[in-house]
């Protein structure tokens, strides 16, 4: 018996020094600590179950609180304002919690939540998908041609706008599944976290956004 609590000790003790001096894992390796200096001082396996306690829980949720911080660290220094919605509400509201059950279903929710809230902030970049629409619309419209060629154009230019309207206007229908009374906002995808996946200049895609948010009249 002597010889098995002792590799419990060891395996404690392996558990805590694996977040010692980890400044990212602050929480974690405290609740290790407290975890492992509980078991040290047992002198049998039995008195282990008295002395736990909810250390166990404490540790679970401890290592929540810290990956939570990490996350919102990082998606924080890219500006990332969405994205870090779910660890800032579980960092938060993660001090309430004593168990680990309750806590997943927490996270989980929120976790699920921001995917939502992620998904509708990325559909405000539809122009990206339907930049072609909108340049081919101002090549139609400024296309220099016969008399008897205009009428075709302006058909063509028309069939454009009316392209990037019906876009717009499928995307808000199916996400207002999802949102209710959701709206494209062109100008959101000026924004840092976005405006670097066009791979055009930045003065360009601000001029562009501009033409399309008044084509659809949002």
């Amino acid at each position: 018996m002597s010889n098995l609590l002792e590799e419990y000790k060891a395996y404690y003790k392996v558990r805590a020094e694996k977040y010692a001096n980890n400044p990212k894992y602050i929480n974690t390796y405290q609740a290790e600590k407290d975890l492992s200096d509980a078991m040290q001082s047992c002198q049998t396996l039995e008195e282990f179950k008295d002395k736990i306690g909810n250390k166990n829980e404490m540790c679970a949720i401890a290592l929540v609180k810290d990956e939570s911080k990490i996350e919102y660290d990082f998606y924080n220094k890219y500006n990332e304002k969405i994205r870090q919605l779910s660890s800032q509400r579980i960092l938060s509201k993660i001090d309430d919690f004593n168990n680990s059950q309750d806590l997943t279903t927490f996270v989980v929710e929120e976790i699920n939540k921001n995917s939502i809230e992620i998904a509708m902030d990325e559909a405000n970049t539809q122009l990206l998908l339907d930049w072609h629409l909108l340049e081919n619309y101002e090549i139609y419209q400024k296309a220099v041609v016969p008399d008897n060629y205009k009428a075709s154009m302006l058909e063509t230019t028309e069939e454009n706008k009316q392209a990037l309207i019906r876009n717009v206007n499928d995307l808000e229908n199916n996400n207002d599944s999802w949102q209710s009374n959701w709206k494209i906002n062109p100008n959101i995808a000026l924004e840092e976290r976005f405006i670097d996946k066009f791979p055009y200049k930045k003065d360009h895609v601000k001029e562009q956004t501009e033409k399309y948010a008044k084509l659809i009249n949002r």
